[in-house]
C-alpha cells in the first residue's frame, strides 16, 4: 500500500493561509504568509498549489496525493496524462503518483481580471536579465511587460534544518528597494512547506525550486496572468534524467514543468534558456540598474568577492564588460589587487575540478594562465596537502 499525502483543509485568516495536511498518518500544517500587495490575488479554490508543491517529493519517495477538495481539471490532466509519465519514463525508480481528488473547471469570466505580469527577483544574473529584457523600458509588446516583482521565501536559503534570517531579510530588502525604485508592485510570499518536506526526506532546493515557485504563484491565481521564470540553463541542457544519486536540477526541465502548470488563464514562461550565461552578463553590462543591485553571494547579504558565485560573476563581468561599472556591488580594488588569486581559483575549479559552470568564461583568461602559472598552482596544492597530512 502506497504512502499518502492527504490535503484535508485550506483556510485563510487575513494574509495567512493554512493547509491541514496528513503525511502518511502524521498531521502537519503548511503555513503560507503573504504581504498586503498579494491579498487581492489569493485563491483558495483548489488544491493546485499543494499538489505542485509536494509533487517531486511524492514522485521521489513513493506518495500518492488525495483530497476531498478539488484540483483544477486542467492541472490534473496535464500531470496525470503528460508530466508524471514523462519523468517516470526517464526515471523508472520514480513513483507514479496517483492524484485522487474531485475536479473543478476554471471560471473563464475571471480570466479578464488577471492583470499581473510578474517574475521573481533575487537580483542575481538570471533574475536581472529577465527584468532587463521584459521590464518597463524593454521593447516587448506592452501586454507582456512586467508590472510586478516577486520574492518567494520557500527554501532557497535553507541550510540543513535552518534558514539564516539575516541573509533572507537582507535579500528581501534589496529586492523590495529595487521594486520601489523602478515602479514595480512587490509581491512577497513565504511558507514552511520545505521544512515539512525536510521532516520526511532531505529537502533539496536544487531539485525543487521550480515547484516551490509554482507553489507560490498558484496561490495567486486570481491575479497572475503571466509569470516569467528565470532559467539557469540553456535549452540544449534540457534533461529529465536523474543520474544515480546526483541531484536533478529542476532548471534542466523547467520548460516542461512551466508548460504543464500554465492553467486557468495563467501562463508561465521560461526566460533566458535561449541564450548563454555570458550573453546575459554582457547584456547586464549595459543595464544600469545592475550596477548597484547585482547580488549573487551565497554567504553574505552583500557580495563578498570570495564565494564561488561571486568569483564566477566578477570574472564573467571582467571578460565581457567594464568591471569598474560594478564598483558599488563588488570590491573592484580587491579583485584587481589580487587578480592572480582569482586566476588560480579559475584554473583549479575549471580545469582540475571540472566545474561545468566555468567552462564558458575560461577561454577569456587562458592566455594569462601560462604553463609556469599552472605548475606553480599544482605544486602549491601538493605542498598544502602534505602540510595538512603531516600537521
Amino acid at each position: 500500500m502506497n504512502k499518502k499525502i492527504t490535503i484535508k483543509s485550506i483556510s485563510q485568516q487575513d494574509k495567512t493561509v493554512k493547509a491541514s495536511i496528513n503525511i502518511n498518518g502524521h498531521e502537519e500544517i503548511v503555513t503560507t504568509l503573504f504581504n498586503e500587495n498579494c491579498a487581492p490575488y489569493i485563491s483558495l479554490k483548489s488544491i493546485d498549489p499543494y499538489v505542485i508543491g509536494f509533487l517531486y517529493f511524492a514522485m521521489n519517495y513513493g506518495y500518492d496525493i488525495e483530497s476531498k477538495l478539488p484540483i483544477s481539471e486542467e492541472l490534473y490532466y496535464n500531470l496525470h496524462f503528460h508530466f508524471i509519465d514523462s519523468l517516470i519514463q526517464a526515471n523508472p525508480n520514480f513513483h507514479r503518483v496517483q492524484i485522487n481528488a474531485p475536479l473543478t473547471q476554471a471560471n473563464n469570466i475571471s480570466f479578464n481580471n488577471k492583470n499581473i505580469v510578474a517574475t521573481g527577483i533575487s537580483c542575481g544574473v538570471d533574475s536581472l536579465y529577465t527584468i532587463a529584457t521584459h521590464g518597463k523600458q524593454s521593447s516587448i509588446p506592452s501586454d507582456y511587460k512586467l508590472n510586478a516583482l516577486c520574492f518567494f521565501n520557500v527554501g532557497a536559503a535553507m541550510k540543513g534544518n535552518y534558514e539564516p534570517s539575516a541573509l533572507i531579510e537582507g535579500r528581501k530588502k534589496l529586492a523590495q528597494t529595487f521594486a520601489e525604485e523602478y515602479g514595480y508592485k512587490f509581491l512577497y510570499v513565504e511558507s514552511n512547506i520545505h521544512f515539512i518536506i525536510n521532516k520526511y526526506a532531505p529537502y533539496s532546493h536544487v531539485e525543487n525550486h521550480t515547484y516551490m515557485a509554482l507553489f507560490c504563484c498558484l496561490h495567486l491565481q486570481n491575479g497572475i496572468a503571466k509569470y516569467y521564470y528565470s532559467s539557469g540553463y540553456t535549452i540544449k541542457d534540457f534533461s529529465i534524467i536523474k543520474e544515480g544519486n546526483k541531484e536533478l536540477d529542476a532548471a534542466h526541465y523547467d520548460l516542461l514543468t512551466l508548460s504543464i502548470a500554465s492553467i486557468n488563464g495563467c501562463k508561465f514562461y521560461s526566460i533566458g534558456s535561449t541564450t548563454t550565461r555570458l550573453n546575459k552578463v554582457s547584456y547586464l553590462c549595459n543595464y544600469p540598474p545592475a550596477y548597484k543591485y547585482l547580488n549573487v553571494c551565497v554567504n553574505e547579504v552583500q557580495n563578498d568577492n570570495k564565494c564561488f558565485k561571486c568569483i564566477r560573476t566578477i570574472l564573467e563581468i571582467d571578460a565581457v564588460g567594464d568591471i569598474t561599472k560594478f564598483n558599488k556591488v563588488f570590491d573592484i580594488n580587491e579583485y584587481q589587487s589580487n587578480f592572480n588569486w582569482y586566476l588560480r581559483r579559475l584554473y583549479i575549479d575549471c580545469k582540475l575540478k571540472k566545474d561545468p559552470l566555468l567552462q564558458e568564461v575560461y577561454p577569456y583568461f587562458k592566455y594569462k594562465i601560462s604553463l609556469t602559472f599552472k605548475l606553480k598552482t599544482i605544486f602549491s596544492i601538493i605542498i598544502n596537502k602534505l602540510l595538512r597530512k603531516n600537521g
